[in-house]
């Protein structure tokens, strides 16, 4: 129901447009004659459609009226002005900066709901002009972050693809020119260096397949029985074999059972990725702590490292696509693990937490509900 603000002091005529307008409108008016002008100020400050000023509401609020309507500019609050002077035109006392209307006393009851609909309409068109605006500002932001975004995707993938193309390019042309002259312990390296380069391109179009079916919602969840401390034994071992040993991962696991239901595929995905992490951003001989806690009604997954830590401004925006901390340069990566990593815990009904101090260490916590894995001992 549209709302109208009468702010006329003359009493009688206050009444007769109050009972002409109350079951069409909502109004809105000032109950006190001896404090208009204070009452007038506060209904000022309230949400309404139109407003019906006379000669003394002008004279006591003229600033406050004035004040209302600049602040809902460009949308169009309309002020009509009601006098018994016949020959008064917007131009007396600068009243064109406040009036948008003049209605003359005496006045039939059709006429005024005529103008009052007329000026109404128009204040729905304002509005609506404004929302469409904003819809509008909100769109193009909305296209210059993703023209953004493609660029930051387009610099940082063409930059982790060249890495290993340069390397299978290079040992490619190692075996072309002195493969007759190799020995066979030097072929094997040069052949084991060609696998890591195309094992790395495989997980990196892996990683971007993986955010294009999370866009078009076809990431699947396929749990099954899985022995949890045996797996992530044998995933640390992966783990320390890519990075040779350079630092030490201390795993404990709490809890009597041990087999859930996990989809073991994107479990190993996101526990890969988050140890990858604290050793990449980890100084040589330090410590990773994993630990997994298996509790009544939960698995707590916690990943703690002594690294260089994240800063507190890049946290809320670390398991965007393609986002990377600002610390992070020299550093190989695409941003993409982190919201990977998101999705897979998210596909368990599960949640993801990180903690960090600068040059200190980051702490990642995994919580996946046991009711959601479904025990399977």
């Amino acid at each position: 129901m549209k709302r109208i603000l009468l702010l006329i002091e003359h009493q009688k005529n206050c009444s007769m447009l109050y009972q002409w307008l109350e079951g069409e409108y909502q109004v809105l008016s000032p109950q006190n004659n001896d404090d208009f002008a204070l009452e007038g100020e506060q209904l000022l400050n309230q949400n309404f459609d139109i407003c019906l000023i006379d000669f003394a509401a002008i004279h006591q609020l003229r600033q406050k009226m004035l004040a209302r309507r600049e602040a809902e500019v460009p949308m169009l609050l309309p002020f009509v002005f009601f006098t018994p002077l016949q020959d008064i035109g917007l131009a007396t006392d600068h009243l064109e900066q406040l009036v948008d209307d003049v209605v003359h006393l005496p006045i039939k009851k059709k006429e005024l709901q005529t103008k009052l609909r007329v000026l109404l309409r128009s204040r729905s068109y304002s509005l609506q002009l404004k929302t469409a605006q904003e819809e509008l500002n909100q769109a193009l932001a909305q296209e210059k972050e993703l023209n953004q975004l493609k660029s930051r995707f387009v610099s940082i993938v063409s930059h982790e693809f060249r890495n290993p193309l340069n390397g299978i390019s290079g040992m490619t042309q190692i075996l072309k020119t002195y493969g007759d002259k190799l020995s066979p312990q030097k072929k094997e390296e040069v052949l084991a260096g060609l696998q890591r380069n195309v094992t790395k391109m495989i997980e990196l179009l892996e990683d971007l397949l993986m955010i294009s079916r999370k866009d078009m919602g076809k990431l699947q969840f396929n749990p099954a029985p899985l022995e949890l401390k045996m797996f992530c034994r044998g995933l640390i071992s992966e783990i320390q074999t890519v990075f040779n040993h350079k630092q030490s991962i201390n795993f404990v696991y709490q809890g009597e059972k041990q087999q859930f239901g996990l989809d073991s595929k994107l479990l190993h995905h996101i526990l890969t990725n988050l140890l990858a992490n604290a050793c990449k951003y980890s100084p040589k001989d330090s410590a990773i702590d994993f630990e997994i806690c298996c509790q009544a009604s939960e698995i707590v997954l916690t990943i703690s490292d002594r690294g260089i830590g994240i800063p507190a401004e890049d946290i809320p925006n670390l398991f965007d696509s393609f986002y990377r901390a600002s610390n992070s340069q020299g550093y190989q990566g695409t941003g993409l693990g982190l919201a990977i990593v998101k999705q897979y815990v998210e596909l368990h009904q599960g949640a993801i937490a990180v903690k960090s101090e600068l040059e200190v260490g980051t702490t990642f916590i995994v919580t996946i509900p046991i009711q959601s894995v479904i025990s399977n001992q």
